[in-house]
C-alpha cells in the first residue's frame, strides 16, 4: 500500500471534520506505516482559510429560497465547478491512489443536493479503484434527485466495503439505498480516536472550568433531521448560560468549532457590554482556526457545553465531560453510544438545567475510561478490517 486518498470535507471551516479526517488518517497510518495518506476535499477547498458559501450574508437570502429552488442553486454551482476547477485536481489526486476512503463524517445527507452531488461528480472519476465507505452517517431525510444522485455514486464507485458510524445510519443505508445488510459494519467515529492522533496539542493545564461552544441555533434546525424545532435567539441562549455559570464562580470559555454561521453568533456575544450578574475577567472568546487548535482549546477545559457533535465526541476522546443539547439524531446516537443520555437535553433547554449539569459533572469528573478504551478499540480494528 503506497498512497491511501480519504475523500471528505478536511479544510471545512466547521473544524469537526478535520478533526475526523486527521484521525482516520492516523488509524490508517498505524496498519500502513510507510504509506502515504492524503486529503481529497469534495467541496473543492486546498486549505482552511478559503471562502465557502456559508460566510457571507447571502447565506441568509440562501436559507429563505424554495427548497426545489436552493437545490436547483447547489447542483448548478458544482456542475460548474466540477468542469472548470475540481476535476482535473481530483483526476490526478485518484490516479496513482491504492486505496479511496469515502468517509467520515455526515456525508451521506441531502441538505440543497450539496453532498449528493459531490458525492455523484467524485464518482465518476472513481471507476475501477478500490474504494471503502467508512464510518459515515446517513440520514433518513432525502430528496428523489439526492437518491438519485447518491445512487449513481454507488453504482460508478462500486465499494468494496461499506460502514456507517451507527447502527440508524446502518439501517437508512440499507432501506434507502438497498446495500445490503451483512455488507454493512458499523464503526464508530473516527474522532474517537483523537486524543492520540492530536496527542502534541494537548493542553496540560486546564484553563477554564467551563468551554460553551456557541451555535447558531438557526443553521442547526436548518440541517436537522427532526424538522422544525423552536429555538431562542443563539446569542441569548449561549450569554445567558454564561451568566448562570459564572455566578457560581466558574471560569468560562466561549469558543467555536469554526463554521462561520457560529463565529458571528460568537461576535454577536462578545460585543454586548458585560452584564452586571457576570464577570468579564473570567469570559475569554476564542475562535479555533484549524482542528489542532479546536482539540487543544477543549483539551484545556475541564467540561464543555455543546451542540456540536464533534465538540461533544473530542471531549468525550479526551476524557473531559460535556453536557449536548440534542438537536439531530447523529447527536442523539452518540450520547446513546457512550451510555450519557442523562447529559443530553433539548435545542434550547434553560440555563438552570444546563448549569445544574455542567455543575454536577464538575464535581463528580464523570470519567468512564472502560467504555472510552472500548469505543477507540473498536474504532481501530473496525477501520483496519475494511482496509
Amino acid at each position: 500500500m503506497k498512497k491511501i486518498l480519504i475523500c471528505a470535507v478536511p479544510f471545512s471551516d466547521n473544524l469537526g471534520d478535520g478533526v475526523i479526517a486527521a484521525s482516520l488518517a492516523h488509524i490508517a497510518g498505524l496498519k500502513y506505516p510507510d504509506a502515504k495518506v492524503e486529503f481529497l476535499d469534495i467541496a473543492g477547498r486546498h486549505g482552511f482559510d478559503e471562502q465557502n458559501l456559508r460566510g457571507g450574508g447571502a447565506f441568509g437570502v440562501f436559507q429563505k429560497l424554495p427548497a426545489l429552488l436552493r437545490s436547483a442553486i447547489v447542483f448548478a454551482y458544482c456542475l460548474k465547478n466540477y468542469f472548470q476547477r475540481w476535476r482535473p485536481h481530483w483526476k490526478a489526486a485518484v490516479s496513482d491512489a491504492d486505496l479511496v476512503i469515502v468517509g467520515g463524517g455526515q456525508l451521506f445527507c441531502d441538505v440543497a443536493l450539496n453532498f449528493p452531488a459531490k458525492l455523484f461528480f467524485l464518482s465518476r472519476l472513481l471507476r475501477g479503484k478500490r474504494v471503502a465507505v467508512v464510518s459515515v452517517g446517513v440520514t433518513a431525510k432525502w430528496s428523489y434527485w439526492g437518491k438519485v444522485l447518491v445512487g449513481k455514486f454507488f453504482k460508478n464507485a462500486a465499494p468494496v466495503f461499506f460502514a456507517t458510524r451507527d447502527a440508524e445510519s446502518a439501517k437508512n443505508l440499507h432501506d434507502i439505498f438497498r446495500i445490503p445488510r451483512p455488507d454493512i459494519r458499523v464503526v464508530p467515529d473516527p474522532a474517537l480516536v483523537c486524543e492520540s492522533a492530536f496527542s502534541s496539542e494537548l493542553s496540560p493545564d486546564k484553563k477554564w472550568d467551563v468551554g460553551i461552544c456557541v451555535s447558531s441555533l438557526d443553521a442547526l434546525v436548518m440541517n436537522s433531521e427532526y424538522g422544525e424545532s423552536n429555538a431562542m435567539g443563539s446569542a441569548d441562549f449561549f450569554a445567558n448560560l454564561a451568566e448562570a455559570l459564572q455566578q457560581e464562580g466558574a471560569r468560562v470559555l466561549y469558543f467555536t468549532n469554526g463554521a462561520a454561521e457560529d463565529n458571528r453568533v460568537m461576535a454577536e456575544i462578545s460585543s454586548r457590554p458585560v452584564s452586571a450578574g457576570a464577570n468579564g475577567a473570567d469570559t475569554t472568546f476564542l475562535v479555533p482556526k484549524r482542528p489542532d487548535d479546536l482539540v487543544a482549546v477543549i483539551s484545556a477545559c475541564s467540561c464543555i457545553a455543546a451542540h456540536r457533535l464533534h465538540a461533544n465526541i473530542v471531549a468525550y476522546s479526551l476524557n473531559i465531560p460535556s453536557v449536548g443539547m440534542n438537536w439531530d439524531k447523529k447527536v442523539e446516537s452518540f450520547f446513546r453510544l457512550t451510555g450519557r443520555t442523562q447529559y443530553l437535553f433539548d435545542l434550547s433547554p434553560r440555563p438552570d438545567q444546563l448549569k445544574a449539569s455542567v455543575l454536577q459533572l464538575l464535581r463528580e469528573k464523570n470519567a468512564d475510561r472502560e467504555r472510552l478504551d472500548v469505543l477507540q478499540g473498536e474504532v481501530i480494528a473496525g477501520t483496519h478490517a475494511l482496509i
